[in-house]
Formats: C-alpha cells, sequence, structure tokens
C-alpha cells in the first residue's frame, strides 16, 4: 500500500509543477477535455448475492466436476456457516473500502461540446471477500482480493457546462488468495489430510461501467460505477483418505469473483 501511496504523491507532485501553464490556459479558454490527467478514486466495493454457490466434486480423478456424491446430504451457502445446521444461516460475503491512482488521455471532438473519448490505467486496493460453505461438517473455501488494477477505454459526451457522461470498459485484474477452513480435524476417523492447490494468483478478467465527470479548472471530479469479473476457477481441495484410497477434490462453482464498486474521483488535468 505504502508503494501506491508514494507513487501517487509523485504523480500529483509532477502535475502541479508541470501543470501550471496548462491550468492557466485552461481558465481562461473554452472547456476542454483534451489532454492528460492523473488522480485519484475512493469509494466502495461490495459482491452480488449468490446463495446458489456449491462445491462441486470430482470423485474418480478424472479431472471433470459434477460427479455425485449420495453420502453428501448437508446444503450449502454463499458465505461462511455459523453452525452445522442450515437454520443457523451464513455470515454474508466481506464487502469493503476501495481505493486506486490512476493516468489516462482524453480527446475532445468538438470546441465547446461534443464526442470525447479516452483510455486510462489505474492502480489500487480493495478489501473483499467471497465465501462458500458447506453444513453438516463445516466446510469453507475463502477468495480474498487485495490488489486491483485496470486499463479501460471510455467513451461519452461533453455538454458545452463542462460536464461529461460516458461509459467505460476494459481489461482488469486482481490479486487473489484464496484459503480452506474446515471442522474437521485431521488426521481423522476418515481424512487423512487436506492439500489444496494454487492459493495465490493473479486473476484476469474485465470490468465495465459509466459516470460523470465536472471540470473545475484544471482540476476534474466525477462519480464512476464498475462492475469487475475476474477468473478464479484454479483453486482445488483433496481430501486424503485415511488408510489410502482414491482421493476426492472438490472446488467451488462458481469460476468467477465479481463485484461491483462505487468511487467519487477527482484529477488533475494538463
Amino acid at each position: 500500500m505504502h508503494r501506491f501511496l508514494i507513487l501517487g504523491g509523485a504523480l500529483f507532485s509532477a502535475a502541479l509543477v508541470n501543470g501550471t501553464a496548462s491550468a492557466q490556459y485552461r481558465t481562461t479558454t473554452m472547456l476542454d477535455w483534451t489532454g492528460f490527467y492523473v488522480g485519484a478514486q475512493i469509494g466502495y466495493g461490495w459482491q452480488p448475492r449468490d446463495p446458489d454457490e456449491h462445491f462441486t466434486f470430482d470423485r474418480d480423478g478424472d479431472g471433470r466436476y459434477g460427479d455425485l456424491f449420495p453420502n453428501y446430504t448437508f446444503g450449502h451457502c454463499g458465505g461462511t456457516p455459523t453452525s452445522n445446521t442450515p437454520l443457523s444461516g451464513c455470515i454474508k460475503d466481506g464487502d469493503g473500502t476501495a481505493w486506486k491512482i490512476h493516468a489516462g488521455y482524453d480527446h475532445q471532438f468538438g470546441e465547446r461540446s461534443g464526442p470525447v473519448i479516452g483510455l486510462v490505467a489505474e492502480l489500487g486496493e480493495a478489501n473483499l471477500s467471497d465465501d462458500v460453505g458447506a453444513f453438516g461438517t463445516i466446510y469453507r473455501i475463502r477468495a480474498t482480493i487485495k490488489t486491483i488494477g485496470s486499463l479501460r477505454a471510455r467513451a461519452g459526451y461533453s455538454f458545452g457546462t463542462g460536464t461529461l457522461v460516458y461509459g467505460t470498459g476494459g481489461l482488469a485484474f486482481g490479486h487473489v488468495r484464496n484459503s480452506f477452513a474446515t471442522s474437521v480435524k485431521t488426521p481423522g476417523q476418515f481424512v487423512q489430510a487436506f492439500v489444496t492447490s494454487d492459493p495465490t494468483r493473479h486473476a484476469w478478467g474485465y470490468n465495465y461501467g459509466g459516470g460523470i465527470e465536472q471540470l473545475a479548472g484544471p482540476f476534474s471530479v466525477g462519480a464512476l460505477y464498475l462492475f469487475t469479473t475476474l477468473e478464479n476457477d484454479k483453486y482445488r481441495v483433496t481430501a486424503i483418505p485415511v488408510g489410502g484410497g482414491r482421493p476426492l477434490d472438490f472446488k467451488r462453482s462458481s469460476p468467477r469473483f465479481g463485484y461491483h464498486s462505487a468511487l467519487a474521483t477527482v484529477s488533475y488535468r494538463f
């Protein structure tokens, strides 16, 4: 996190030093979005409800999941079970704050108003966790996202008041950490140990959304909504049975980590 704050401060300082002439120009000329900019975003991220998410099994080791498991009769939940019975419910997924720094370029067609196109790169952190659990003997798989970023195109229309309304979308990535927890003590009567694979990975995906932004001298302020979805389909848990026999592989049914975010934005424009 410290390295992002240092980078953001350096970018902002450079903008203040090198952008003085640009700022004077903007205060005495027509409103125009054309040019480079740097800035920051802060807001909140939350996840869509996923009550139907569950574990899926590979019982015969062929790499294909979805095998029936007749002895597995207890239910699932899209969160963390609070006890071994479904009546107690689940703790919902962890939502939280998000922040990013960004840099980009816009080009406006027209003098006072007209279409605007641009490209923006952003990097920051979020505090989000996505759980899936099972009752009976409690099992839980958790995916946590910290570092986030994207490279987005944006296109919209600038009005003569200096207001820009736009849509946006592009490539997204995140640093995902997966973990497994259970109430089963190992070694036990049936399970010798649980083994996991690929706990930490760089996940790729896409995002899309829209926003509104207002010019105010050399600055612009705005609001942005994004929906982001990242691939997270490599994490596996293997139950090693006591006394030998074929191991049992299982994973979460959803191969993606999706979340919404609502962000306030501020930029310094050259």
